[in-house]
């Protein structure tokens, strides 16, 4: 079991800070830092929120074609095996949020339900997300080194003020842009988009 320390979170940062590249690293501690401003804004466990968004990308130490070797047969508790296959032949991109919560708890003894279930959620949102899913979600999408997005700005400053409407423009920008790509929109998104 996982003890909520500051000096156990800044253990794992340190090991990230090795296995992932610089970039990505450096994408993980903004979002880390966004998360925990999220939740010291909405009232959440701010260590909590932190330590999600430490380890949301925890899998992106690896590439697509790896992770889909290393998933073969698994089973995502939140999905089933049919849909690890559906998006490791039409969105691999997606792969590194299914498999982070078990990284996440082979790799750092994480056990607790809501961080696991933030890092697998992060990527596609779903319907009736908790707050701190939605932390995550958010944190990944407006985090200080996020590329220059269209309206990012806005949705950064609505984030502060209406997380669950920050999360609805996210999920309708994400099927708008993945549409104009032709690329593959979740099934898992689509529902985010018409629930909120």
């Amino acid at each position: 079991m996982f003890d909520f320390s500051r000096e156990n979170i800044d253990i794992i940062k340190a090991d990230l800070k090795e296995k992932l590249p610089k970039k990505r690293y450096e994408h993980t501690l903004g979002v880390a830092y966004t998360a925990a401003a999220l939740a010291m804004c909405y009232g959440e466990d701010i260590l909590k929120a932190e330590l999600a968004g430490i380890l949301h990308d925890v899998a992106k130490a690896k590439k697509s074609f790896e992770l889909k070797d290393d998933m073969k047969g698994y089973i995502d508790p939140y999905t089933d095996g049919a849909y690890v296959d559906l998006i490791a032949n039409k969105a691999p991109q997606i792969l590194h949020a299914i498999y982070a919560p078990y990284l996440a708890k082979k790799d750092y003894k994480i056990e607790d339900k809501d961080i696991l279930s933030a890092i697998r959620w992060h990527t596609t949102g779903k319907k009736d997300m908790t707050m701190l899913e939605k932390i995550v979600f958010v944190a990944d999408y407006i985090e200080p080194n996020r590329k220059k997005l269209p309206d990012l700005d806005r949705i950064r400053t609505l984030s502060f003020h209406d997380i669950s409407e920050a999360v609805k423009v996210i999920a309708k920008s994400t099927i708008e842009y993945l549409g104009s790509q032709g690329m593959y929109i979740d099934k898992f998104t689509y529902e985010l988009s018409d629930e909120v």
